[in-house]
């Protein structure tokens, strides 16, 4: 069986820079705000509130020119007042900020696991300087998109692993594919739960069925053992984190739940099992095809 993902799955980076915009505008008042992705150390501006021209349109910032280039090179927001007069940046970009009659500028890097992967801007058309409440409503926009864009990333790698998963599918896989395979279920479903686009986590989920239905035992390689047990999907998904040799403490942590609550979910798994240890039960829960 091959199992191909189209590459669709992922939604474009500047569809949520832009709709982030459009959630930034009426929080902090700024009469105009933009923004874009990084591609090879150059941002291309693809979102836009509050302009009056198409004069930042798809326009390229370079890495260190202007506010923005400058916010992206240091990873750090950065602001100027009476911006055509500023002696912190490059005037790079002047023609295109003065089109727009923007006085003071802000500039915030989306930096994901240390890499800038785009900017939000809030500009002000007046010689004003840009308060403390603006500038910390247009950080948390930039925590939010860099999170966003580090799930999307994540749901990528696990994806990824689908073809390894397909080539393997049907023989008797090492304990790493197997332990890989059972983290990306988990983890597909974790971020699942954490994506605010319904449709993204659909096609999620989706992806999550199709490689745990691809983990599963070979049915015709031996005979399939009568599944005796069932367990919940909290349940399963303790276990889970159990066969991947993760302590109470982490499992609490991994799932939000308190450490004593974890060991309880421990006890009445391992009873209905029938089972003394961790090793135990992970053992028997392979066994019933109950975790991957």
């Amino acid at each position: 069986m091959e199992v191909r993902v189209s590459r669709v799955l992922r939604p474009s980076d500047d569809d949520a820079l832009r709709a982030e915009l459009r959630r930034l505008h009426p929080r902090t008042e700024l009469p105009v705000l933009f923004g874009g992705c990084v591609d090879d150390r150059s941002l291309t501006i693809t979102g836009y509130v509050g302009t009056r021209s198409n004069i930042l349109r798809n326009l390229k910032i370079d890495a260190e020119c202007g506010l923005g280039g400058r916010a992206i090179a240091e990873q750090r927001p950065g602001a100027v007042q009476d911006y055509a007069n500023s002696s912190h940046i490059t005037h790079d970009y002047d023609y295109e900020v003065g089109t727009e009659a923007i006085e003071s500028l802000m500039a915030v890097p989306i930096v994901v696991r240390g890499v800038t992967r785009g900017a939000i801007y809030g500009g002000l058309r007046a010689n004003l300087p840009i308060g403390d409440v603006i500038a910390e409503t247009m950080m948390r926009s930039s925590y939010a998109l860099a999170r966003e864009f580090e799930i999307r990333d994540e749901v990528d790698r696990r994806v990824a692993m689908l073809d390894t998963a397909a080539v393997e599918h049907g023989s008797n896989r090492d304990a790493q594919i197997s332990e890989g395979l059972t983290e990306s279920v988990l983890a597909l479903g974790e971020i699942a739960a954490n994506l605010e686009d319904m449709a993204l986590s659909a096609q999620v989920l989706a992806v999550e069925a199709k490689l745990r239905a691809l983990a599963s035992p070979n049915p015709s390689a031996n005979t399939p053992v009568a599944n005796t047990v069932v367990l919940s999907p909290r349940e399963r998904e303790v276990m889970g984190y159990v066969a991947l040799g993760l302590r109470n403490a982490e499992i609490a942590e991994r799932l939000s739940l308190s450490v004593e609550t974890i060991k309880t979910y421990m006890r009445n798994l391992m009873g209905k099992l029938d089972v003394r240890s961790r090793h135990e039960a992970v053992v028997e829960a392979r066994r019933q095809g109950l975790i991957l």
